[in-house]
């Protein structure tokens, strides 16, 4: 979320907002300097009979590398260098054939992040495959490796509020993709509220120490995977939307620590089993939970 900060809200500042951890594409996740984030969603079923539930826990982790501010006043702005890593562990039995992939799946890589003025923009090479390439760096190959980024633009069109537009290349609408960044944020008094595409969220800052936020934005990933003998591959892929509210206190001016309570929507699977059959199923909406320590500094 993009915020004007002005010296009365100096103190909230470091509350807002609570960006999710998954994309290098969502705002405001920009000046922590380490994020850790664990998240469990609960068993839904799949619609296709051949398969039973499925459970995901997922974790974060954001840690900066080098950061660096513009040599001069009058040029604001950042270059920032992070090590990042989301992993996703989906357990989905199968009443005919397990999956061809041990079902944990890792995004591996390296941030790197240029404000600057009114622009913004990054790039992310990635590792984006199940844990047993990881251990057989053999089969990593171009396909294996996922370039993720973006670019935006803000105008200030008062001093509470702004537009922004770019464009972003990820994976959380189930396969990579360029897809468009527009919205408008909106600053009055104890709240903000962005709208936009691919994501929108409405902060409220109740106290100096607290704030809520509700937010809503594509949950969804793809990987390439690997078989146990690693000599079969294809790919693993989720497409699905989150709808959540986050509770962030602020233990000191430089820490904070988020409870998160969500919803998975319109979740989507595609991956194949070991007998080589390609499976598509939609699975039902889920619950969940969710904890972030974060370390703004």
């Amino acid at each position: 979320m993009l915020l004007v900060i002005t010296p009365r809200w100096l103190i909230v500042a470091c509350l807002a907002p609570w960006p999710a951890a998954g994309s290098v594409c969502e705002p405001g996740a920009v000046r922590g300097a380490f994020l850790a984030e664990w998240t469990r969603i609960e068993t839904s079923a799949f619609e296709s009979p051949a398969l039973g539930a499925v459970q995901l826990t997922a974790s974060s982790l954001r840690a900066r590398l080098w950061r660096r501010a513009k040599k001069h006043a009058s040029e604001s702005g950042w270059r920032t260098l992070r090590l990042v890593h989301d992993y996703r562990a989906y357990d989905i039995p199968s009443t005919d054939s397990p999956l061809e992939t041990n079902g944990h799946l890792h995004h591996l890589g390296l941030e790197y992040r240029v404000e600057h003025g009114a622009w913004e923009w990054a790039v992310s090479p990635l590792l984006a495959a199940s844990s047993n390439a990881g251990r057989h760096p053999r089969v990593i190959d171009r396909d294996t490796v996922a370039w993720h980024g973006f670019a935006r633009r803000t105008h200030r069109l008062s001093e509470s509020v702004g537009a922004f537009w770019g464009v972003c290349r990820d994976d959380r609408l189930g396969r990579r993709r360029v897809v468009p960044v527009v919205g408008v944020d909106w600053h009055i008094e104890r709240f903000e509220l962005a709208i936009g595409y691919p994501e929108s969220a409405l902060t409220w800052h109740a106290h100096p120490r607290w704030a809520v936020q509700a937010r809503v934005h594509p949950s969804g990933g793809s990987w390439r995977v690997f078989s146990d003998d690693l000599t079969r591959r294809s790919r693993f892929g989720q497409a699905g939307w989150r709808y959540g509210v986050g509770l962030t206190f602020g233990a000191t001016a430089k820490h904070r620590l988020t409870a998160i309570v969500g919803r998975d929507v319109r979740r989507s699977f595609r991956f194949r089993l070991e007998d080589g059959r390609n499976v598509r199923a939609e699975a039902s909406a889920a619950w969940l939970l969710g904890v972030r320590l974060q370390w703004v500094g």
